[in-house]
C-alpha cells in the first residue's frame, strides 16, 4: 500500500485530510512539512 501497512494507524487523520480537500476547505492539520516546496 501506499502506506507500507502503517495505514491502519493514520486512517482517520488521512479521511479527514481528504473530506477536507475535496470540500476545497482549509485543513485542521499542518500539511507545510508535506509540502513539495520543501525541495528548493
Amino acid at each position: 500500500t501506499g502506506l507500507s501497512g502503517h495505514g491502519f494507524k493514520f486512517a482517520s487523520v488521512l479521511g479527514e485530510i481528504a473530506a477536507d480537500f475535496a470540500q476545497d476547505k482549509k485543513s485542521d492539520f499542518d500539511l507545510t512539512p508535506f509540502r513539495l516546496s520543501r525541495f528548493q
